[in-house]
């Protein structure tokens, strides 16, 4: 895999900004950068960068985890997202969004969330419970904010019924490995100018 995730982007870093530093940091070779944006066009504070070769990629990860990008220390790793819909996003200049809208409602990655009462499949312990959300946060952005510690298999933003958002939300991953590291790194993190509550969702 050739594609990098990168984390805790400051809000003001542009893909140019990305790139630049992560190809002048550590002399890699970037073939492009994108700042993930929501459909606000404001920036998600993440984004993804593709390396020449996955040997470059993982160069990259070691070399530029914990650097210093416009103020904030940055974190890489492997984009384990699949060739979906924000591959429709990607470009060289950031300016095309044209994979990051909402699916629509038969979706199996939104739907309606039914928070595991009715799936014994779900590992236990897998399943968080989100708190403090920013009014601007979407279900995408919460899901590409959370799949820094594992697989997101479900992401939900909690809305009343006349689509208002209630300030809270639900993260599924596929371990409680991965949900148990979800909270240690992220309960308390600054994410869309709040800090978040992460628990585990004990009604799960």
């Amino acid at each position: 895999m050739s594609k990098v995730y990168v984390g805790n982007l400051s809000w003001n870093t542009t893909w140019q900004e990305l790139k630049d530093h992560c190809r002048d940091e550590a002399n890699l070779d970037v073939v492009y950068a994108k700042v993930l944006q929501g459909r606000d066009g404001r920036s998600r504070g993440c984004g993804i960068v593709e390396f020449s070769d996955p040997e470059t990629a993982a160069i990259a990860i070691e070399k530029l985890t914990d650097t210093e990008l416009d103020g904030r220390k940055i974190f890489l790793r492997e984009d384990r997202e699949p060739n979906s819909d924000r591959d429709g996003g990607y470009n060289r200049g950031g300016g095309n969004r044209g994979g990051y809208g909402r699916p629509p409602p038969q979706s199996s990655e939104r739907g309606d969330y039914d928070r595991g009462e009715k799936n014994e499949s779900i590992e236990p312990g897998s399943q968080l419970f989100v708190g403090n959300l920013s009014w601007e946060t979407g279900w995408q952005d919460l899901k590409d904010h959370f799949n820094q510690c594992g697989t997101v298999l479900r992401s939900d933003v909690a809305e009343e019924r006349g689509g208002r958002k209630k300030g809270f939300g639900f993260i599924r991953y596929a371990t409680a490995e991965d949900a148990s590291k979800a909270i240690e790194e992220l309960n308390g993190v600054e994410f869309m100018g709040r800090p978040l509550e992460v628990r585990l969702d004990h009604k799960a």
